[in-house]
């Protein structure tokens, strides 16, 4: 194989953007952007290599001037090379990804493989935004955590938990547009269904915490809460309190990760009535109780089949 070319000329090691491992053949690390940052009002323009960015505080995107998508802690979006992307701040948290990159002639390899279509070293991701699968955002989130305290971390398996990772986000997104039952509504009432859900799903990453209910979220967009639920469940593949459950969940993975906070005060902190609800969530959701994976992260990394 022959050396990777120059990667990420704006990505050097900054206070805003962390590489926290890189090889030839991928890189991960972390982004931070202050709510007051200037790049917000700028467009910015894919790497020289393909990257999937895993949000973990929402905020906008519009990828080529096409219709803007919440970027939440469901959602992974997808950079192409030379790709013009603007964000658009929603919290006073600013931005906040862990992302990983991939050298294109893997990322072909993958797509080849998971669509049974060939692609060339050159393609690019077919979409800018899909779901977010849990097991692996909890192994990237778990890595990302032990690689940024400094500990130690075998390159091999580094490598191969990135790839597995990234394959099964292709996978799974692959997967999401073969099952999910497309309708074809008027231009206008597409249009109007996605700025729907879109307010929806703004609504919901910003204050996960509070209680929602169908009748409040479906008047905000002028819908009736039985249509609303149709049309969230068609554009994002999940049920209105599935998708809230989800944010909450993976609020609270960053602060048993990331954090030494009382169990409690995640809890309430993301929404759940208790310590024990938290935990039976936590567990059904990612397969390990809280407690647990504070204690070993390293169980977190591991796949689970």
């Amino acid at each position: 194989m022959a050396p990777p070319p120059a990667k990420r000329p704006d990505m050097t090691p900054t206070d805003r953007a962390k590489p926290l491992f890189e090889s030839a053949v991928v890189g991960i690390g972390v982004l931070h952007l202050p709510a007051g940052d200037p790049e917000w009002k700028q467009d910015r323009t894919g790497y020289c290599w393909p990257a999937i960015g895993l949000p973990r505080v929402p905020y906008e995107l519009r990828v080529d001037g096409s219709h803007p998508f919440v970027a939440d802690r469901n959602t992974v979006f997808f950079t192409n090379v030379g790709v013009t992307y603007r964000r658009r701040n929603l919290t006073p948290q600013g931005l906040q990804n862990d992302w990983i990159d991939i050298r294109p002639e893997v990322l072909a390899e993958m797509l080849t493989h998971a669509t049974g279509r060939r692609h060339e070293p050159t393609s690019r991701f077919p979409w800018a935004h899909g779901p977010s699968p849990t097991n692996p955002l909890l192994r990237i989130h778990a890595l990302n955590a032990m690689l940024r305290e400094g500990d130690q971390a075998e390159p091999l398996r580094v490598e191969e938990t990135v790839l597995d990772v990234f394959r099964a986000i292709i996978d799974a997104n692959v997967q999401a547009r073969t099952t999910v039952r497309r309708r074809r509504p008027s231009p206008a009432q597409a249009r109007f269904q996605q700025d729907a859900v879109e307010q929806v799903r703004r609504t919901l990453a910003t204050a996960p915490e509070r209680t929602h209910t169908l009748t409040t979220l479906a008047a905000g967009v002028h819908m009736s809460p039985f249509h609303l639920c149709r049309v969230f469940k068609r554009h994002t593949g999940l049920p209105v309190h599935r998708y809230l459950e989800r944010l909450r969940l993976r609020r609270a993975l960053a602060g048993v990760l990331d954090t030494k906070d009382r169990m409690i005060s995640i809890a309430a902190a993301c929404g759940f009535c208790s310590e024990a609800h938290l935990s039976n969530a936590f567990m059904r959701e990612f397969g390990h109780r809280p407690s647990r994976i504070r204690r070993d992260r390293s169980l977190a990394i591991t796949r689970i089949d």
